[in-house]
């Protein structure tokens, strides 16, 4: 490689290159590098390449840590978002439903006797009753 005025000392020679120049400009720019810094430079690549093959395992490690985590959170706001949306939550056990020939309804209680919903009696929940009736008779 080509130095200017190579037998000078560095700070003479920065003297020397600024009292002889047309025009200094500071800026960013590209220099060759050498072999050595060149080999260096692929020597902190590759360990750097390792290094961070490292941490993404780790990263992966703690985000699957993370996901545990939170994954029963996430399931459980899920049904809570449902069960405030349709104001109804989801319970098994027995429903006992009961027709109510006089109103014309079909009661559903739960196993606590709580009335959980009512609806009209289909017409073969009607005709049931009727056959029902002339049996006990």
């Amino acid at each position: 490689m080509k130095q200017f005025m190579p037998e000078l000392q560095q700070h003479e020679r920065i003297l020397l290159l600024q009292q002889n120049a047309d025009r200094i400009e500071e800026t960013t720019y590209y220099k060759p590098l050498t072999q050595e810094e060149l080999d260096l430079r692929r020597e902190n690549l590759t360990d750097n390449a390792i290094k961070l093959s490292e941490f993404e395992d780790e990263k992966k490690d703690a985000m699957a840590d993370f996901k545990a985590k939170m994954d029963p959170l996430t399931k459980e706001n899920k049904k809570l978002l449902t069960e405030v949306k349709t104001r109804q939550a989801e319970v098994s056990g027995s429903l006992y439903h009961l027709s109510n020939h006089d109103d014309g309804m079909m009661e559903t209680y739960d196993q606590n006797g709580e009335l959980i919903s009512t609806r009209r009696l289909r017409p073969e929940e009607k005709q049931q009753n009727i056959f029902n009736i002339k049996k006990a008779n």
